[in-house]
């Protein structure tokens, strides 16, 4: 029988998690719940990853995974002060719909995509996920198409493609904060 969303002790389980090892559960805070959020874990030390503004335990972050954080901070100052203010907790910040546009640019949702499917293929390759949505087949063919539109466009090479990016406009994510645990 296929994969059915569902309940279980209070909490939505969202994505099929079999054969895979790690938090069962992924939660996104908004302005409603993140007061009530009570850390699961006796240390307390969580990690945020920026680009998919999730926040897991410290312990599950490995080196290819600060690696690519390391870049997004650099990257994204924005972005990197939502983490380092701990804003991603607040519910000011959760209930501030401009402050939850956070500047991006026209290569962060690529740069996600990559990453999403790294970890999705680390995750299968050894059994083991960080959060939930790392093993999500639809998360994953979303990427996919969003690479394919990217990269496979029409025309010769050395010419423009129809549909120009406009590299300077002005860019966005709305920040949603989700745990994994």
């Amino acid at each position: 029988m296929p994969f059915q969303q569902h309940f279980e002790k209070g909490i939505w389980i969202r994505y099929d998690l079999k054969d895979s090892e790690g938090p069962r559960y992924q939660l996104q805070f908004s302005r409603h719940n993140v007061s009530d959020w009570k850390n699961p874990y006796p240390d307390g030390e969580w990690a945020v990853r920026i680009d998919d503004q999730a926040l897991i335990p410290a312990s599950l972050m490995d080196a290819d995974e600060l690696r690519y954080q390391k870049w997004f901070r650099q990257r994204y100052p924005g972005m990197r002060d939502v983490v380092d203010n701990k804003d991603y907790l607040s519910k000011e910040f959760l209930s501030d719909p401009d402050r939850l546009k956070v500047p991006a640019d026209w290569l962060f949702h690529q740069a996600h995509c990559i990453l999403a499917l790294r970890r999705y293929w680390k995750a299968k390759e050894s059994g083991h996920h960080v959060c939930p949505r790392d093993i999500d087949h639809k998360h994953i063919h979303h990427c996919l198409d969003s690479l394919d539109e990217w990269f496979f466009i029409d025309g010769d090479m050395r010419k423009p493609p129809p549909k120009p990016i406009d590299y300077e406009a002005e860019w966005s994510l709305v920040w949603k904060t989700k745990v994994c645990w």
